[in-house]
């Protein structure tokens, strides 16, 4: 009956929230921009769910104690939870020159536990294929409700490669036309600008 529950309250994040929301779920998150011939293709995500939301799902999705969530219990979490979250595009928000780039799919979804804590990550595919060369590439992880607080890491928010986008370098700032919770808080968005190819 608990595994019920749970399952509920996590199905919450993919149904329709007022804008007046805040948060009840916070996470910790990071992403890395995936190059195939010089463009972006897709960005692997990582969440780290707080500790009262990880210790529920440990306790309901890891019953047998082994610190590892596999199997049957990461096909729920995948099928009940990451998928209906297409329409919320995975609180993974991309642009190339101010064009949204709606992320409708993910792959390799997985999840597993470190020092207490959930971590969830997927790969997010985009739409199309961008050259930052010339396109100015964006990307924010965030909850447009604020039903969860989505922080991104402070240190090390964005990660690429320099031997797949040589010249380029992340700048991090607000979308202050992004207003969350009244106004109180905006998202963190990272650009990607790069020499001319």
């Amino acid at each position: 009956m608990r595994r019920l529950l749970l399952i509920g309250f996590l199905a919450l994040l993919a149904l329709p929230r007022p804008a007046t929301s805040h948060p009840h779920v916070w996470i910790d998150a990071h992403a890395g921009l995936k190059f195939a011939d010089g463009a972006i293709r897709a960005i692997e995500v990582t969440w780290q769910f707080d500790d009262f939301f990880s210790s529920m799902m440990i306790e309901d999705f890891d019953a047998d104690g082994d610190g590892k969530i596999e199997g049957d219990s990461l096909a729920t979490l995948r099928e009940q939870v990451m998928l209906p979250m297409e329409e919320f595009a995975f609180f993974t928000h991309a642009t190339a020159n101010g064009e949204k780039l709606p992320v409708a799919e993910i792959d390799n979804f997985s999840a597993r536990i470190e020092k207490g804590l959930i971590i969830f990550s997927f790969t997010a595919l985009l739409p199309r294929a961008v050259d930052p060369r010339k396109e100015v590439f964006a990307l924010g992880l965030y909850d447009e409700s604020y039903y969860v607080d989505v922080t991104i890491d402070k240190w090390d928010p964005v990660r690429f490669s320099t031997a797949d986008a040589p010249g380029c370098s992340i700048d991090i700032g607000e979308d202050r036309s992004k207003a969350l919770y009244f106004g109180a808080f905006f998202p963190k968005i990272a650009t990607l600008r790069c020499a001319a190819g």
